[in-house]
């Protein structure tokens, strides 16, 4: 049997982030603006049948690009999770700093991350997703990248793959300042005692590498050494997204101002016969 390859790079551009300090608080972390949504970069599709697409809406026209509205009423404040479901923010710190005291935060989430949903659709035939590393963008500033962490939830037929992604492979993090900010490092916080002292546990977050796909014949998208799901054909694949500061990173401190980054998440799918 013939095997045919049927790949498409797409993209999507969510926001031009602002990043400021704040001045008169007692954390020792940064929080930065959410400014004006840019234009969507253009696409390349391979020769055959496109397998992969996307929108903003699963009941608007799925195409090979979309624009993500901004979703932070606020600031981004630093939280922690260890699990895309349960989110903390420090509450009370002592005199050297260090946050002892954190309270949920759930029900003001918005306001303190960059938070949607998008819609992946595989057309005519299964597809398996993976990053397209060269279509991906978080700025350049190492701070950030070094604080920052991507969670993102794919639901299909298949069930649920929830991943959290450090940004380190984005920049020269080994160049960002640290602080302790937390009674431990490398940890985030699993659950609260009912007075707000956190139960840490170690950070679950990892690299993308894995994820990202590779370049094949004619600098087409071929598969890459784990997909992030499979999504059968004619499927309707839902992929929410969180764009955090990890609150118990002693690199998340109050040391980037008035800078901006151009914002950018891209996938590619990947179906062989």
């Amino acid at each position: 049997m013939k095997k045919k390859t049927f790949t498409i790079w797409i993209s999507v551009i969510w926001v031009v982030l602002s990043l400021l300090a704040v001045a008169g608080v007692t954390y020792a972390w940064f929080t930065f603006h959410p400014a004006t949504n840019v234009e969507p970069i253009s696409s390349t599709i391979s020769d055959g049948e496109v397998c992969l697409l996307i929108s903003r809406d699963p009941r608007e026209e799925f195409l090979t690009k979309c624009t993500l509205p901004q979703s932070v009423s606020g600031d981004l404040e630093p939280v922690s999770t260890a699990n895309l479901e349960n989110f903390y923010t420090a509450n009370l710190q002592n005199r050297q700093g260090i946050s002892v005291k954190f309270r949920e935060c759930q029900e003001e989430l918005n306001t303190y991350v960059i938070h949607g949903t998008l819609y992946l659709k595989s057309l005519k035939d299964h597809c398996n997703v993976y990053f397209n590393r060269n279509g991906m963008d978080f700025g350049n500033d190492v701070q950030a990248l070094a604080a920052l962490r991507l969670g993102i939830k794919f639901t299909t037929e298949k069930g649920v793959s929830t991943y959290i992604f450090s940004l380190n492979e984005f920049g020269n993090v080994a160049s960002a300042e640290s602080v302790q900010t937390t009674a431990q490092t490398n940890v985030v916080i699993g659950s609260l005692a009912p007075d707000g002292t956190p139960n840490y546990i170690n950070d679950p977050s990892r690299g993308m590498s894995d994820f990202f796909a590779t370049v094949g014949i004619a600098r087409l998208p071929a598969a890459g050494r784990q997909a992030l799901c499979t999504i059968e054909a004619d499927e309707i694949a839902t992929v929410e997204y969180w764009l955090y500061l990890e609150g118990c990173d002693e690199n998340c401190m109050n040391a980037v101002q008035e800078r901006e980054a151009l914002v950018q998440l891209s996938f590619a799918g990947v179906t062989n016969e």
